[in-house]
């Protein structure tokens, strides 16, 4: 699974929107025709250096810094989220959720949160839960042999976001860049869960015919003798 650098204001490389490769971007500022001039507007352009497409940026840094002001800015198109692209092993019934909350993470990161919570309830469902409650689901696989690393994964989208049921959690008014990383812990658990043991599956079925059976014999119960005939 690919890295994902989120896009940010002025960024040399990021993952881009259009493409989804991580490539170095070009910042272009835009100037407004005033009067018999032209005067620089609020607004860049960013080109990926791989697709070559542009997205429009607006630079909100503040202007009255006496020293020199942290440049900020925030994206104005696309209006998609700039969040990570579903995993391509994420279940259909998954990824309409998770697609639906990339593209309104940009305006609503709790109701991106939110369909994310959905999307891995769902997906605790095909990984052999009830779906019922994802706490209990996550528990269950532990008892299965879930990783410690791949836990985490699941608890963190569990619990970001959820501060209006949960108070003292994490709330994604007070850090909404925080919605990026339950894309990347979704993705994270699909493919150490499922890509992964498909891969190993796959590659394990090719393996020629007589080896297969010689593992077969290998592994098959062996028949204890009691010596008795019984």
């Amino acid at each position: 699974m690919s890295k994902h650098v989120a896009p940010t204001f002025h960024a040399k490389a990021y993952t881009c929107m259009f493409c989804s490769v991580l490539t170095s971007m070009t910042w272009v500022p835009l100037w407004i025709r005033q009067g018999g001039g032209v005067r620089l507007s609020s607004f860049q352009l960013c080109y990926c250096g791989h697709c070559g497409q542009n997205s429009l940026w607006l630079n909100t840094t503040e202007k009255d810094f006496e020293d020199e002001p942290p440049v900020t800015g925030r994206l104005i198109l696309p209006s998609t989220a700039a969040a990570p692209v579903a995993h391509v092993d994420l279940p259909p019934d998954c990824k309409v959720d998770f697609e639906e909350a990339r593209e309104i993470s940009s305006r609503s990161p709790r109701g991106a949160a939110a369909l994310l919570r959905l999307c891995l309830q769902k997906l605790c469902m095909e990984l052999g839960g009830k779906g019922k409650k994802v706490d209990d689901d996550i528990g269950m696989l532990v008892r299965a042999g879930l990783n410690p690393k791949i836990q985490q994964a699941f608890d963190v989208v569990r619990i970001t976001g959820n501060h209006a049921v949960h108070p003292g959690e994490i709330s994604l008014e007070e850090n909404p860049d925080h919605v990026t990383v339950m894309f990347e812990m979704i993705n994270l658990i699909v493919e150490e869960l499922i890509s992964r043991p498909k891969q190993i599956e796959e590659r394990f079925n090719s393996l020629p015919t007589g080896a297969l059976d010689a593992i077969s014999r290998r592994d098959a119960p062996k028949l204890l003798s009691n010596g008795g005939g019984d």
